[in-house]
């Protein structure tokens, strides 16, 4: 007897067939052949008469009902799609996968949109299709950067894969200009998005575009962690009563970084932004078992807070993530600028022949990361007199640049409205060890998020002492006293008196060095 999940995706296999391929052009459509210029793929949408309309045919749809298991699939009917459809929050978003595409529509007046990425201006063309004829339409997609300087990535991606969806997924990353993307497997319960295989073996890369697997485990108590890039899925990858199947907040995080560490993994916490839930992170912080924070996600970005971490002496890269698919459900109408997969990134310099992912890990561990949403910021600092430069570009206006030392603004300068790049100068106090960064904001569209990006430090050190602002340490020991004597008291399972010794005495340790100056 057949079991029932063949039948099921027979069953849906074929209606996607009946839907896509059987049904033919409509009666009395128009053929409308759609390239873009360069033909690179894209994400585009199509409106008519200003609504909303869906393009026909398509030949890949991934539906997406936004949960906490992160099932949703993808349906396909050839190997070798040209068109895929993403369905979220009763929103259709295409992906030209090769940058062209054949669609048959109804006689109208149209507005037809294109997207790639966020080093791309986005096009946007208007026509008029006539009954009986076929419409060629060029889509010109300019590049006001450099894209082939940066990697790009997105440290937070939840889709389940299997080896025959790789080359659609790549060509959605190549749409959305997305080099590096860490799809990340989790459990609540049971497992979800679940990745066919971790390290170099679930690693899949064509043409500068890379997918890489890693994990995403998480406990009430203490948080989430990302480990990207994990040679093997280490389990039990949650804990607690809320995501795993026992009590047990056993291991800790602590134990699951040293774990994830031998697994060659680049190592963090997730959700980093102001009024976070319970977390030890200031514990795995002060024991240096952690690589970057997650400070750029549903278009807040985290920087007080970070600030604090790099004030109090610790070098901790920012980065970007989306949390794919949650993001989807937050917004509606979708600002349309905002790619699907990357609305925050993390860039890192390119280097020409090298791995993609390698690079970028290797970038975040070394903190020579910007974080963005839209713009480019970049910043230097002589180290013998302190003079500081900065300069942001974008294709909108740039609103305006900011050099930040230690938290306090030195230098800044306002846009006038219609400029798109902006630079300014400034000196860094010499008498004290410090950092330096940049920020800038861009002009933003109705429905967007503030249009942003934030450069990692620049350190300058005098006599190779780190930076040390006393208050920002005091507060972080503070905190974690606090957080510490919480746990105490919350009943925690362990499972032995041995693991709640090990995990307090850890707790402890990290408190003695956050109450003392950094070394």
């Amino acid at each position: 007897m057949m079991s029932r999940a063949p039948l099921v995706a027979a069953f849906g296999l074929a209606l996607a067939g009946a839907g896509y391929q059987q049904l033919g052009p409509p009666p009395a459509s128009v053929r409308l052949e759609v390239t873009t210029e360069p033909r690179l793929p894209a994400r585009i949408y199509l409106f008519k008469n200003k609504s909303p309309f869906r393009l026909f045919p398509v030949q890949a749809v991934l539906p997406i009902k936004s949960d906490t298991f992160y099932r949703d699939r993808l349906w396909k009917d050839t190997a070798d799609p040209g068109v895929m459809e993403v369905i979220a929050n009763d929103e259709f978003h295409y992906i030209l996968l090769k940058g062209h595409a054949t669609f048959h529509l109804p006689p109208g007046s149209y507005r037809m949109e294109a997207y790639r990425g966020m080093f791309y201006t986005p096009a946007i063309v208007e026509f008029e299709l006539r009954p009986g004829e076929t419409h060629k339409l060029a889509l010109p997609l300019k590049a006001w950067a450099k894209p082939e300087q940066w990697l790009s990535a997105d440290d937070h991606i939840h889709l389940t894969r299997a080896r025959a969806e790789d080359p659609v997924y790549l060509g959605w990353l190549e749409a959305e200009d997305l080099n590096v993307a860490n799809f990340l497997q989790l459990e609540r319960q049971v497992d979800a998005a679940p990745q066919y295989a971790f390290g170099r073996g679930g690693q899949s890369a064509r043409g500068g575009y890379t997918i890489r697997p890693g994990q995403e485990s998480r406990n009430e108590f203490y948080g989430h962690i990302l480990m990207l890039g994990v040679n093997e899925l280490i389990r039990p990858m949650s804990t607690g009563a809320m995501y795993a199947n026992t009590p047990e907040s056993y291991p800790h995080m602590t134990r699951l970084f040293e774990l994830g560490r031998k697994a060659g993994g680049t190592l963090g916490y997730a959700h980093f932004r102001p009024n976070r839930a319970r977390s030890t992170v200031l514990m795995d912080l002060a024991l240096g078992k952690i690589d970057f924070v997650e400070m750029f996600q549903f278009g807040v970005l985290t920087t007080t807070d970070w600030y604090e971490l790099l004030n109090a002496g610790f070098r901790v890269t920012g980065v970007a993530g989306s949390d794919f698919p949650v993001p989807l459900n937050q917004r509606k109408p979708w600002p349309r600028w905002l790619p699907l997969l990357g609305p925050e990134r993390a860039l890192v310099r390119a280097r020409a022949g090298a791995d993609p992912y390698e690079t970028w890990a290797a970038g975040v561990r070394a903190g020579e990361v910007v974080v963005t949403n839209g713009p480019l910021v970049e910043v230097s600092v002589d180290q013998r007199t302190g003079a500081a430069q900065a300069s942001a570009s974008f294709f909108r206006p740039i609103e305006s640049i900011e050099i930040i030392s230690n938290g306090e603004v030195i230098a800044s300068a306002r846009g006038d409205g219609s400029r798109t790049t902006l630079s300014v100068s400034g000196q860094v106090p010499l008498g004290e060890s410090c950092w330096v960064a940049a920020r800038t904001v861009a002009r933003k569209l109705e429905g967007e998020p503030d249009i942003q990006a934030h450069t990692s430090p620049v350190y300058m050190l005098r006599e190779n002492r780190p930076v040390h602002v006393a208050s920002a340490r005091r507060a972080l020991a503070d905190r974690w006293r606090g957080e510490l004597a919480w746990l105490r008291s919350a009943g925690l399972v362990f499972g032995s008196e041995a693991r709640v010794r090990e995990f307090f005495d850890l707790g402890e340790r990290a408190l003695a060095t956050l109450d003392n100056a950094p070394k």
